[in-house]
């Protein structure tokens, strides 16, 4: 524990220390290692040798990692031995709890000091407790008294038996085990269920109950009469009609099939197969997949969005310096739209860049006689991009009052646009480590639970 409170200070010492520090502008730290990322660019920058590997990037994220695992895995060893420190197996140094009744065996290991030099380790072996005479004879009586109530279940009384009777092993919260006899035998099953039709006019059953509870017994008897069961109608004619089956089964034994009855109590019988619930499985599958269809189709245009307008925004600069180039070199300014659309559509890649593929739709329409500030415009509508929609409505204007100064608007547009793209770069970034951040923790967990599960269960058993 004073090794952990150790660390736990020097760690604390560091991030005191390394708080004044500024991260260089390429550090993108996730949020919540920013205070171990400083404490690592302090702690290259004092013991580094080289030059080079106090301005790494790489080196400072290995050992603000490398800081968090000690952290985070100090700080549960601390916390730990803290909770194991409060709770002392010992009651005013001399005294252990022996295990109650049913928990077996128990060993502790402890620690004994003989005079003033020497130590030893020692495994103490701790018996159950046993209960006393008159405990036992308590638990005993206890059980007898909890039979009385619970052994006839739902019948009404002793002389009327008709359903289950309740026959538990154990009593009194366990401590009383009962062994059960019945005579005759084989009117009851060990559930208490009557497996035998008894006579209309009843029939006796006597029942005995060996009670134990460790070495000391106690025997409970008691007299039933069991009764048949009380069936309706519908339960009749079932029962009639299992009887009726396994007759036709008997006589037809010896034979390679087996006739079904035809009538029952003078009504007509109609075999069919049972109904499959197969088909019920299926339809619930079926509406479960399609609601999974439904939501995974709204994943996939939610993430089709978004690639879209990522793309659109990292292309966007691009187009715009090679329109402001295109109008330097003399090209008007559909000429130089036409000739970006026409170099994608010539240089088409495997993947789609969306915002070429609306310009080169902005050249068919003008080539199929659509006004040429129309099409601009409908260019900048169909991106949904602000940017896009004020390009559109640049190139529209242009038409009404010059080219003049166009090829600079573009070329400043170009620039704000860049910063734009280096901002959706960083949040990126910021994301991808947020996300990588949860799988590290759980490996850290797993790794200490790796470690400390052997050293707890040493410390419990």
């Amino acid at each position: 524990m004073v090794v952990c409170f150790a660390l736990l200070l020097v760690m604390a010492g560091l991030f005191v220390f390394s708080s004044s520090c500024v991260l260089p502008r390429g550090y993108r730290p996730p949020g919540a290692q920013k205070v171990f990322y400083r404490a690592a660019y302090y702690l290259l920058q004092k013991f580094a040798r080289g030059q080079k590997e106090k301005t790494n990037a790489f080196a400072v994220a290995r050992l603000a990692d490398v800081l968090t695992a000690v952290f985070l895995g100090t700080g549960l060893a601390f916390l730990l031995q803290a909770v194991q420190t409060g709770k002392s197996v010992l009651t005013d140094g001399y005294i252990l709890s022996r295990p109650a009744k049913g928990q077996g065996e128990h060993t502790q290991e402890l620690q004994v000091r003989i005079g003033e030099s020497q130590t030893e380790k020692m495994e103490i072996v701790l018996s159950e407790r046993r209960y006393t005479e008159e405990e036992k004879q308590a638990f005993l009586a206890q059980a007898v008294k909890e039979l009385e109530t619970v052994i006839l279940g739902e019948n009404r009384s002793a002389d009327e038996v008709r359903g289950r009777v309740i026959l538990p092993d154990t009593l009194a919260q366990g401590n009383v085990k009962a062994v059960w006899t019945q005579e005759p035998a084989g009117l009851l099953d060990q559930d208490g269920y009557i497996i035998q039709e008894p006579d209309p006019q009843g029939e006796l059953l006597q029942l005995k109950a060996t009670l134990t509870c460790e070495g000391s017994e106690s025997v409970y008897e008691c007299a039933l009469r069991l009764l048949p069961n009380v069936y309706s109608s519908e339960e009749q004619l079932r029962r009639a009609l299992e009887s009726e089956v396994e007759r036709a089964d008997a006589e037809s034994v010896q034979t390679d099939i087996l006739r079904l009855p035809t009538e029952l109590g003078g009504k007509k019988l109609i075999w069919s197969d049972a109904p499959s619930s197969a088909a019920g499985v299926c339809l619930a599958l079926t509406a479960f997949a399609a609601v999974c269809a439904w939501f995974r189709k709204n994943e996939e245009t939610r993430r089709q969005d978004e690639r879209r307008k990522r793309q659109m925004i990292f292309d966007y600069p691009d187009i715009l310096f090679r329109l402001s180039m295109l109008l330097n070199s003399g090209l008007t300014m559909q000429n130089a739209f036409f000739k970006i659309a026409l170099e994608y559509r010539n240089r088409r890649e495997k993947e789609t860049r969306y915002a070429y593929e609306e310009m080169l739709r902005a050249y068919y329409e003008m080539k199929s006689g659509v006004p040429e500030a129309r099409a601009y415009e409908n260019f900048g509508r169909r991106c949904g991009s602000n940017g896009y929609v004020k390009l559109g409505t640049m190139l529209s204007a242009n038409l009404q009052k010059g080219s003049q100064g166009l090829a600079k608007l573009l070329q400043e547009e170009a620039q704000l646009s860049m910063e734009e793209r280096l901002r959706t770069v960083r949040k990126l970034g910021e994301e991808a480590g947020t996300k990588l951040l949860l799988p590290m923790v759980l490996m850290l967990l797993v790794v200490l639970v790796i470690l400390m599960a052997p050293a707890m269960m040493a410390l419990g058993g």
